[in-house]
This record gives structure tokens, sequence and C-alpha cells, in this order.
């Protein structure tokens, strides 16, 4: 799963980008969509994607990997061009440009900063008990998704699954579904009495030194504001 192993280059990432803190890199990334909201030259927005590209470089992130997740916001962003009337090649190149643009942003803050940070990062604009609500939705997706890839290799060993025989894995699928809804309504349930017998407190989950400023900011700094400001010089 790739979200897993984002998750996992974020921790163990050790790059000069990895070390900044998260706001710092929220803020490249904000910069970053809004030039690509605001700017209508191609040649700045293919200067953005080749910036953030040798960040995703310098960051250690894989492109072999995990480049082909850029090209579903382009093509998706390519057949939204050319359903439009009246469009000319340079408009289409301008769309597709700007979603890989912004995908790369996105993937840049996702493979670097760990989630839970950025969860943390919402508790500036949101209650405390969204955002551990949040966190806590994100962490069971990871434990759901690990039981629903067991159910699927038990439905394969026990012969519960034949690619040539359609209403069989139809009645496997909706069978490993509902034992998946009983099991995450068990799960919140024991997550609840778990947090109410150890007294659970608003923003538990998310407390820490994420926020706090290091010498590491100054290079997501100075590329969005350089960002900012190409936009608006051109």
């Amino acid at each position: 799963m790739h979200l897993a192993d984002m998750d996992y280059l974020a921790f163990r990432g050790e790059s000069l980008w990895h070390r900044a803190s998260a706001p710092s890199k929220i803020f490249f990334t904000l910069a970053v969509i809004a030039g690509v909201v605001a700017a209508q030259s191609p040649v700045l927005l293919a200067s953005i994607l080749v910036l953030q590209l040798g960040l995703l470089q310098t960051a250690g992130v894989p492109l072999r990997r995990f480049g082909h997740l850029l090209f579903y916001p382009a093509f998706f962003a390519g057949l939204f061009a050319l359903s439009c009337p009246a469009s000319s090649w340079a408009a289409i190149f301008t769309v597709v440009i700007k979603s890989l643009t912004a995908a790369s942003s996105l993937l840049l803050l996702a493979a670097t900063t760990g989630a839970p940070v950025v969860f943390g990062c919402l508790r500036l604009f949101l209650p405390a008990v969204i955002a551990d609500a949040l966190f806590l939705t994100y962490r069971s997706f990871f434990i759901l998704s690990g039981r629903l890839g067991n159910f699927l290799t038990a439905l394969k060993v026990k012969g519960g699954y034949s690619p040539a025989k359609i209403l069989l894995n139809l009645r496997s699928a909706a069978g490993a579904l509902g034992v998946l809804l009983i099991y995450s309504l068990e799960a919140s349930e024991r997550m609840d009495k778990v947090l109410a017998l150890r007294g659970y407190r608003a923003g538990i989950f998310l407390s820490g030194s994420w926020y706090r400023p290091t010498k590491y900011d100054l290079g997501p700094a100075l590329a969005g504001l350089a960002v900012l400001i190409g936009v608006v010089m051109l």
C-alpha cells in the first residue's frame, strides 16, 4: 500500500527536508497550490514542477516507485481539458502541468511529514477533539486494511476466490465486508473503553514539539516565498 510506504518514508527519512518542521513544509505546499491556481505561464509551472521533482529526489523519495501517482490527476485533468469546448493545445498542456505540480507538492508533503504531525497542525484551526478524531480515523484505516488483506488471503487459501466464478467472488466479498464491519464496530467500542479507562483528554495524541521551528525551516520557507514571488512577477 502506497500510503503505508509513504508513512514509513516520512518517519524514517533523514534528509534536510524531513528535518524541517511541519508548519514550514505545509507553508511550502500551500504556496505551490496557490501558485498553481494563480499562474498561467507554462514555463513558470514547469519550473515549479522541476523544483519539486528535484526536492523529491533530494528527500530520498523513489520516483520509480511513487512517480506513477502523479499521472492519475494528470490523466483526469487532461480529460477535463479535452472536454472543454475550444480548448487549445497550450491550454490543455497548462491544465495537465498544473495537476502534476499540485500532485507533486502533496506527494512531497506526504513522503516527508508524518500524518500525525499534519493532524497536529490542524489543531491550529480545529478543536482538539476533531483533530484527535481525524488521527484515530487515519490509524483505524491501516488496521482495517491489514485485516482486509488477511481476509482476502484466507479466502484464496480456502477456495473462496476464483477468477472464473463471479457469483462466488461476490458472495465471498460480501461476507468479508460484513465480518470487517463487525470487527470495526467492536474495535471502535474497545478503543472508546480504553480511552475512558486511561483518562482521555483532548489533544493527548498530538502533543509534542512538532510545531517548534528549526534551522531547517529556512529551506521550505525560502522555496515557498520564491514560488509566490515568481507567480506575482510573471
